[in-house]
């Protein structure tokens, strides 16, 4: 789930229309302007939001891959800077999840909203994002009815100059 960082800032004004399931072709790329039993919510929304009510914040985004000219044991993987409070649980958003996969996201999302299927839940990774609209519309057919999309992800947040952190993964199972 490579996400291109380079990915022209004019793509994010192109949309699509929402799939009936979730979205399993290259994960970056135009996505819908809509999420479908959730919210779509923008910078300075979330700023609000945070402020407020202290939303459970999932990072969904990729881990890095290690360059083929890098000997592994020479690689150094970058930082994952994301919003402050946020868990980063990369591989959620993928478009097919195996079991194991979907059981360990879903423990995930009843640990960190306490089992309240009405807690705020903000997830996101970068814009034009297949991965973040996929594990929001699972967290929405898990019956979480409180799920806001961040479509603009963490590169819309620091642009707005707000501040980051450095997280470790929480990995899935093997």
């Amino acid at each position: 789930m490579l996400i291109p960082l380079c990915i022209a800032r004019a793509q994010a004004q192109e949309t699509v229309p929402e799939p009936a399931g979730f979205w399993t072709g290259p994960m970056g790329g135009p996505v819908p302007a809509t999420i479908a039993g959730g919210r779509v919510i923008e910078t300075a929304g979330l700023a609000a939001l945070i402020e407020e009510k202290q939303p459970v914040l999932v990072d969904v985004g990729p881990l890095p891959h290690k360059p083929e000219t890098i000997a592994a044991e020479e690689w150094v993987p970058p930082p994952h800077r994301t919003i402050p409070g946020s868990v980063w649980l990369p591989g959620a958003g993928d478009g097919k999840l195996t079991p194991k996969l979907d059981d360990w996201y879903r423990s995930w999302l009843e640990q960190l909203t306490g089992g309240d299927p009405s807690k705020p839940l903000v997830v996101f990774c970068h814009p034009d994002c297949w991965g973040s609209w996929n594990a929001a519309k699972r967290a929405i057919l898990y019956g979480y009815s409180n799920v806001h999309w961040y479509e603009e992800g963490i590169e819309g947040w620091q642009d707005a100059g707000h501040e980051t952190r450095v997280v470790q993964p929480e990995l899935p199972p093997r």
